[in-house]
């Protein structure tokens, strides 16, 4: 079994649970290297970080082979003009300071793909991931991984009857997307859009809209056992709080005004601790789950994915932003302020790219636990 010494902190130690980690103290808080299923890493999130959720899946598509968005927009697709698309003054004030096709002086209104799902023309979307980064050659680095990979991916879809952020027909227009990107999107595609529930990803306490009483939908269930195929994931266990773990993410850092946190968490269920400390071709190797977010603990829907990390060997890696953002440098970057992902474009132009400021981060984060 692996030694544990101190340079990570537990998320419980106010509960008297004895702090330990994967690294030793020297390595300063760093994310713990881990035994992870080359093919078995997926992306998770709602709302925003829905949106990024789908974002990274495409991007890091040769190291992520599956995604849960749970209400998202598609790709790129906050900053690009569909010829149906109207169009507003450029300001300080507008959160869309980057539009790929608009004329000068002028900008796309905020949440088009979200509250203007019929303006969105899906024949264009295949077109950035396909060729922003150059052909023959290639001309970006750092940029998005081969959309081949993409071919048998499985992806959950979730948009509830009563969501209002995401107007019926914008989680349609992702389903679209993928649609032109996978081998068999019937098969390879689950879209659940029949459930009364407001703007959330519910889980089996959650409520249906305008109810009091729990409705047993268990989000977090229903997407694991579709992306991970149903006869690989068993029933939720048990959340055991002495697996959780606090990182350090400024090691991870390039810019300090782009509003990352400084702290991460992870989970580690005891099969995945133990499996650490074995060879990468171990059938020991666990999944993972990447669930970035704005975050400063572990808690809510992160504890149920955990119940199923636990009792099925699946990691629950959790980036967090929410930090310190330069508003000198981003005047423009007010869904960043409020601690939200960068889904739109407010802190660069190729805001979806591996190089990109939230991309990057959570890039070398994944890379650090996986080693690949």
């Amino acid at each position: 079994r692996i030694e544990m010494p101190s340079s990570l902190s537990l998320l419980s130690l106010a509960l008297s649970v004895p702090a330990f980690a994967l690294y030793a103290r020297s390595d300063g808080g760093k994310v713990p290297r881990l035994n992870i299923t080359k093919g078995g890493v997926i992306t998770a999130g709602c709302s925003h970080a829905g949106d990024f959720a789908h974002q990274f899946h495409i991007t890091f598509n040769s190291m992520v082979d599956g995604a849960c968005v749970f209400s998202g927009q598609p790709y790129h697709c906050a900053v690009t003009k569909f010829p149906g698309d109207q169009l507003v003054k450029a300001t300080n004030e507008t959160s869309v300071p980057n539009c790929d096709g608009c004329p000068d002086g002028e900008t796309l209104v905020y949440d088009h793909c979200k509250n203007h799902p019929q303006w969105v023309d899906v024949g264009m979307l295949p077109d950035y991931p396909r060729r922003a980064c150059g052909q023959n050659p290639i001309k970006h680095t750092e940029c998005i991984d081969d959309v081949k990979n993409l071919f048998d991916d499985r992806v959950y879809l979730f948009r509830p009857t009563h969501d209002r952020c995401y107007l019926e027909g914008a989680v349609a227009n992702v389903q679209a997307l993928y649609a032109q990107m996978l081998t068999d999107p019937e098969s390879q595609v689950k879209f659940v859009n029949d459930q009364p529930f407001p703007h959330t990803l519910p889980t089996n306490s959650t409520p249906y809209y305008n109810h009091s009483e729990a409705a047993g939908f268990d989000g977090p269930g229903e997407c694991l056992r579709w992306v991970f195929k149903e006869d690989k994931v068993q029933w939720a266990g048990n959340f055991k709080p002495e697996n959780v773990f606090e990182f350090n993410q400024t090691l991870y850092m390039d810019d300090f005004g782009v509003g990352i946190n400084e702290k991460g968490f992870i989970y580690i269920p005891d099969k995945c601790q133990q499996a650490a400390s074995m060879s990468s071709s171990s059938s020991s190797s666990c999944n993972m789950v990447l669930l970035t977010n704005s975050c400063h603990d572990f808690s809510g829907m992160d504890i149920d994915f955990a119940k199923y990390g636990e009792a099925n060997g699946i990691v629950i890696l959790k980036p967090c932003v929410g930090g310190y953002v330069d508003k000198d440098r981003f005047p423009q970057a007010h869904e960043v302020q409020r601690g939200l992902l960068d889904v739109y474009g407010q802190l660069s132009d190729d805001y979806v790219f591996q190089s990109a400021p939230h991309m990057r981060f959570v890039g070398k984060i994944l890379r650090e636990v996986t080693g690949w």
